[in-house]
């Protein structure tokens, strides 16, 4: 269901071969399907926040905390031929089936490529985990209000469980508050409180403008701090368009991904399933048609590049040795 610019791969090793310390890296994944439905429209700002706010900030200390699966160039190993992805510590622990508690099934049943990065943080920190802006992909997403809280149970779960394992690693780029330690404690916090913080947000306009309370000087820089960070993305990025996207997002996105979600996941933890995203249903002459593949070849552009439509699953996995660098691109 993601189909790749016929550049990201020369960008995202360019990268590689430029630092030798990138361990992976990963590019930033669009939304395909943008105006299929008023659930896709939602999720497009998203996704371009969530990349060129959260994964650029995290890559100025070398620590993204989730590679995509959709999208993501990893290292075999190193010139000198010493293991990296494939060492025994990141193999071994990938591949447990002896999982047993609550946190751990959130771990490796729900998000399986956020806690594959988990894991390459925790054994390779003297390696950069990073964001390549210029490498792109297209995702078809949810488009249906069910399909989606499949899916985000799984995320925002995953997301939650995988951060408290980030907590006890102790070789976190920087120092004190200034560190990313920092940052993932405030992520943790932040998912959390979701809920309750729109509810305060609420609450605090209706103070506001029903009963007339003056406005503390505090609370107005924390949220002029939060729309100027979009706005300076917007400048930086130049992309403008995303202005549109921006404003369907305040208005139908986030009471959808700051409270119904959270919620709703918090409520499933306990709920290990896959979910609706990415089903396939049999078709009349015995075979599997996958339901995303009509949904993307809707909403290709014409004129870009694509796998071809009659490659095997085996596809998804490419190894690439030029040079010195030797990746495997998911």
């Amino acid at each position: 269901d993601t189909r790749v610019h016929k550049d990201s791969m020369s960008q995202m090793l360019f990268a590689m071969e430029k630092d030798e310390t990138i361990l992976a890296c990963c590019g930033e994944t669009k939304v395909d399907n943008k105006s299929q439905s008023w659930v896709t429209a939602c999720q497009v700002y998203e996704y371009y926040s969530s990349h060129h706010m959260k994964k650029a900030f995290e890559s100025v200390f070398g620590c993204v905390t989730c590679l995509p699966g959709c999208f993501s160039l990893y290292r075999i190993k190193t010139d000198d031929d010493n293991p990296l992805i494939s060492c025994d510590y990141v193999y071994g622990r990938y591949a447990r089936n002896d999982v047993e508690s609550l946190h751990e099934k959130n771990l490796y049943h729900l998000g399986e490529d956020r806690m594959l990065t988990t894991l390459l943080l925790q054994h390779f920190y003297d390696m950069k985990l990073s964001f390549v802006p210029e490498a792109v992909c297209w995702t078809i997403v949810p488009h249906t209000f069910k399909i989606l809280l499949s899916q985000r149970r799984r995320w925002i779960n995953s997301t939650l469980h995988n951060m408290m394992e980030l907590l006890k690693v102790k070789t976190m780029c920087g120092i004190g508050f200034a560190s990313m330690k920092t940052v993932v404690v405030t992520d943790v916090i932040s998912t959390a409180i979701l809920p309750a913080s729109l509810a305060y947000f609420l609450t605090f306009v209706v103070v506001v403008l029903v009963r007339g309370q003056a406005i503390d000087n505090t609370i107005l820089l924390v949220y002029g701090v939060t729309l100027g960070c979009q706005v300076v993305v917007f400048m930086f990025r130049a992309r403008w368009d995303y202005f549109l996207w921006f404003f369907v997002y305040t208005i139908l996105g986030i009471p959808v991904f700051f409270f119904l979600l959270p919620l709703y996941s918090f409520w499933h933890m306990d709920d290990l399933s896959w979910g609706q995203t990415r089903q396939v249903q049999a078709d009349t002459t015995g075979g599997v048609e996958g339901k995303v593949e009509d949904m993307q070849k809707s909403s290709r552009p014409k004129g870009e590049t694509t796998l071809g439509e009659d490659q095997t699953q085996a596809d998804d996995l490419e190894v690439v040795d030029i040079g010195n660098v030797n990746v495997v691109a998911v």
